[in-house]
């Protein structure tokens, strides 16, 4: 995955294990689950706040770059456990990136107004990065849907309720509840010089992204639980590079 960190992971076959099975027991009631629960989530052809999908994920892509690195700790800054690592723009609350890799429990308290992004596994590429340097938007389309190849599985559950799955393998996805899958159109992403992902030139330059995401819609006022979790093992297509396994619980007080 690109300019991503893999610090501050516990084992990751343990890890790894306990992430499969616990999105192979989910059963294909999940539909249901989510329906009883009162979680709604906005589909693919819907316009969130009257943003599409896809500038949604821009507008992730320049949280995730603007964020730095932590010198002492390796880790991106202002992720701590039981820290609030989250981003509030035009009513959407977007949540940590997986490929932060780990186990983290987060605080916060959001709006019942707020609709929440939860990232799966996505990955971007910009005219700065090395293999993208000053390339067309279709070369930085293939890279960035490049960074996400793999054995992807990925969980979220609302208050304890499985909600939403995802089991893609490289370019094929078998199973995709709930998720949008989104490629992005060109946009611009802005990389300050203390990003944590390493460039060969920072400023703003043109980008594409691609990802597998969640687009939650408002909680009803109280406390909830999300939780997410994904894991990816390296395939032939992706190499050995590609390999993730993170499980984020975020306690959130909607009001």
């Amino acid at each position: 995955m690109f300019g991503k960190m893999s610090e501050h992971r516990p084992s990751a076959f343990n890890l790894t294990v306990y992430i499969l099975l616990s999105i192979g027991s989910i059963s294909s009631s999940l539909v249901s689950y989510a329906a009883a629960s009162g979680v709604d989530f906005y589909s693919k052809d819907e316009s969130p706040f009257g943003i599409s999908n896809g500038d949604w994920v821009a507008k992730y892509w320049n949280w995730d770059y603007s964020l730095a690195q932590d010198p002492q700790t390796n880790a991106i800054a202002g992720l701590k456990e039981n820290g609030c690592l989250i981003h509030k723009d035009n009513s959407m609350v977007m949540l940590a990136d997986t490929a932060y890799g780990g186990i983290w429990n987060q605080n916060c308290t959001i709006s019942p107004n707020e609709g929440i992004l939860i990232p799966i596994w996505t990955g971007a590429c910009s005219k700065g990065e090395k293999d993208c340097l000053d390339q067309p938007f279709e070369q930085l389309s293939k890279a960035a849907r490049g960074f996400d190849l793999g054995k992807v599985k990925g969980l979220v559950k609302v208050d304890n309720i499985p909600v939403a799955t995802l089991d893609a393998i490289d370019y094929k996805t078998n199973i995709m509840n709930n998720i949008t899958e989104v490629y992005t159109k060109e946009f611009n992403a802005t990389v300050p010089d203390d990003s944590h992902v390493q460039l060969e030139k920072y400023g703003t330059q043109a980008a594409a992204a691609h990802g597998w995401f969640v687009f939650l819609k408002p909680l009803q006022p109280g406390n909830h639980t999300v939780y997410y979790q994904n894991s990816v093992e390296p395939t032939t297509l992706s190499g050995a590079g590609n390999s993730n396994t993170a499980q984020f619980t975020y306690h959130l007080k909607v009001e």
